[in-house]
């Protein structure tokens, strides 16, 4: 008997049907990849089988004991442990003091011991934090972890309430490609060991294809087709309505054009020497990179090397650094984060940030800005709704739906189609194709191109090798806040030993 039997799942939000009779089932010890297109009803699911939201119609049965619409808390106690697309954490505790936390919930003893829970099994909080490869970031609060290691401290979390059933809505996302295939294959060993059930969704096909014992794909609210993952992989409607052609593999030709490389002009950006820290704790030692116009520059490195903080720092966001900063020829070093951008530096962050209660027309609003010149009097190309909707078709389908009933994909579209109707000179872009779709992956890869090829300077981080190989015309890499790498992509693509001593790729 399977451990998890759901069957005939339902669920609707005013005319928008997200599930549609999907059944499933997940054995113990067993990794089933659930997959499809953004906006496809994967997180939807995920709600409906964990307890967030209740089905319109369908059951779902825990070792044939019928748990349909129960509440997550009481899913929990029976069991069912969940981590989330957006990591949830407490940002101000440290990473030991959050899985405390989760063994005193799970042990049901958290009432009135929260002045007293610094010490509440610490070893077994430390073994569990040692499992994912988190002991050494035991004393950080969560707010300085990179977004990698949260997701991995929330594995943890999930880990402390001895699940039967664990429910990963992308638990690789915002991870290098080699700390993926360490997590997964953590989850892959626990799970046959202690017999537990795995549900995930992930839009790393390497992910999935490596790991799983079986992939269902979803489409449009339905199930598509569902089998091994060889058989998923060779499955042509698979492949038009989700895989698509595919950016190549590290190493290989990209998939894209190579663009010719950007005329000399003076640098729209040009950082020197930044610093910056966490409280007391310095993240940025001496970062330097200029970027030009219709230039695309990729920030590379592993998870916690500081990419995120150094787009921070530039965008004004950082309450402590140092440093050089110049943009479009200002000194913008003691520039409010609202005085960098009214003056045309986007900033798109991995976290999104939209507004969950504005619809996708309202967010967009809210970002808006008045067209631009550049310092000789040529205009920008305005952006507007309709230039942005041609970029993103995606959301041109729902230009009334509230951001909170978005997928992860479609609120990432969002966030940048938002920061570029602030008629942006130069884009910091985090982490853009995290939680896309291998064909949205794609027309993303073709809307940075377009970006560029109009003037537009682009500052990216990216963990998606293959995306950043198809754009990019120079990478900086950084290693703990520093920088030990900077050339033409062309070249870093070229040397795998390069590649590899500093990526682990």
């Amino acid at each position: 008997m399977s451990l998890l039997q759901a069957s005939g799942l339902r669920k609707s939000f005013g005319g928008v049907h997200a599930v549609q009779g999907v059944s499933l089932q997940v054995r113990a010890g067993e990794l089933l990849a659930l997959i499809g297109p953004n906006g496809a009803g994967k997180s939807t699911t995920f709600q409906l089988i964990g307890g967030q939201l209740r089905p319109d119609a369908g059951r779902v049965l825990l070792d044939g004991a019928d748990i349909t619409g129960v509440a997550a808390r009481e899913l929990a106690r029976r069991g069912v442990g969940r981590t989330f697309q957006i990591a949830e954490t407490l940002a101000s505790f440290t990473a030991l003091a959050n899985v405390q936390m989760a063994l005193l919930a799970h042990d049901g003893r958290w009432r009135g011991l929260w002045r007293g829970a610094g010490g509440y099994r610490r070893q077994d909080a430390l073994a569990l934090l040692a499992q994912v490869g988190m002991q050494a970031q035991a004393d950080r609060p969560c707010r300085e972890l990179a977004y990698g290691d949260v997701k991995r401290l929330e594995l943890a979390l999930a880990l402390a309430g001895t699940p039967r059933l664990l429910l990963m809505d992308e638990p690789t996302a915002g991870m290098a490609p080699a700390e993926r295939g360490a997590l997964m294959q953590l989850v892959r060993e626990l799970a046959r060991e202690r017999q537990i059930g795995v549900l995930f969704t992930e839009h790393s096909m390497d992910v999935v294809f490596a790991h799983a014992d079986r992939v269902a794909v979803m489409v449009r609210g339905e199930l598509l087709a569902e089998g091994p993952p060889a058989a998923m992989r060779a499955n042509s409607q698979v492949q038009q309505a989700y895989l698509g052609s595919g950016l190549q593999a590290p190493g290989s030709p990209p998939t894209l054009p190579v663009a010719e490389q950007p005329m000399e002009r003076a640098p729209l950006l040009r950082v020197r020497d930044l610093q910056a820290w966490y409280g007391a704790a310095q993240a940025l030692h001496g970062v330097s990179l200029t970027v030009r116009p219709g230039e695309v520059l990729a920030l590379m490195g592993r998870n916690g090397a500081g990419k995120s903080t150094t787009l921070k720092a530039i965008a004004g966001l950082m309450a402590r650094s140092g440093g050089s900063r110049h943009f479009m020829g200002e000194d913008i070093g003691r520039w409010s984060a609202h005085r960098i951008a009214r003056a045309g530096l986007g900033y798109v962050p991995e976290e999104r940030r939209i507004f969950g209660d504005l619809t996708v027309l309202e967010n967009l609003e809210a970002g808006r800005q008045s067209p631009r010149r550049w310092p000789g009097g040529t205009p920008l190309p305005p952006w507007t709704v309709q230039r942005l909707f041609a970029l993103f078709p995606n959301l041109g389908e729902m230009p009334e739906r509230r951001g909170a009933r978005m997928s992860g994909g479609e609120q990432q579209m969002l966030t940048v189609a938002r920061t570029l109707m602030g008629q942006p000179y130069l884009v910091l872009l985090d982490e853009p194709s995290e939680g896309v779709a291998p064909l949205i992956v794609e027309q993303m890869a073709r809307a940075v191109r377009e970006l560029k090829a109009q003037g537009m300077g682009i500052l990216l981080c990216e963990q998606n090798l293959a995306f950043a190989q198809a754009v990019a015309d120079h990478v900086v890499v950084l290693e703990q806040g520093r920088v030990v790498h900077a050339g033409d992509m062309a070249g870093f693509m070229a040397d795998a030993a390069l590649r590899r001593r500093h990526l682990g790729l």
